[in-house]
């Protein structure tokens, strides 16, 4: 009769979830994550894989947590450049409150080398590019956008600038600075 797994799955997999986007993948050995998610090597790989598919495991779990967090940002605004504000304000407190975003910390350290994780922070960095290219779209129709702007080049650049904000942050630690950062960017779609 097989064993039941004696441990709660989502649980453990938040557990390593945190310990990479603390320490980075590289900086993370297979003995951190048994000793951090407190269950043996053979569940880990039983349950999980390796450590690269537990990172992309990870990687995926953070990124739906970032999706929630964006969605609730997004509708408490009455309007399309309200949410977009929003959404940006709420990756500066992130950004203050955990001084760091593992999708930032993936990008930067594996984006390059690694084709798997660079797949999933295209794909999802799309996502966010559409959002806010459809708020954008909406605001232009509506008249608080102006009209020579391109909804979709602003997109992109509002997205890239959301990785600015962690960037100061984890470079300066100065909330003071990382808001002015987050203020620049806001006024780019006045």
């Amino acid at each position: 009769m097989p064993r039941n797994k004696e441990f709660d799955y989502d649980e453990k997999l938040k557990t390593a979830r945190d310990l990479f986007w603390k320490k980075g993948y590289n900086a993370t050995t297979m003995n951190d994550l048994v000793d951090t998610m407190q269950i043996n090597r053979s569940s880990l790989y039983l349950a999980y894989g390796n450590k690269h598919d537990l990172f992309l495991k990870s990687l995926s779990n953070y990124i739906q947590k970032k999706d929630k967090q964006y969605s609730q940002a997004a509708k408490k605004s009455e309007g399309p450049l309200q949410a977009i504000r929003n959404v940006i304000y709420s990756v500066f407190e992130s950004a203050v409150q955990d001084s760091n975003c593992l999708f930032t910390n993936s990008v930067f350290e594996l984006a390059l080398t690694d084709k798997e994780v660079s797949d999933i922070l295209k794909k999802q960095t799309l996502k966010a590019v559409e959002l806010f290219e459809k708020l954008l779209v909406q605001a232009k129709a509506n008249g608080s956008l102006s009209l020579d702007k391109d909804p979709l080049a602003l997109a992109h650049f509002l997205v890239s600038g959301l990785v600015s904000i962690y960037n100061t942050h984890i470079l300066f630690a100065d909330a003071k600075l990382t808001k002015q950062t987050t203020e620049i960017l806001i006024g780019s779609i006045k």
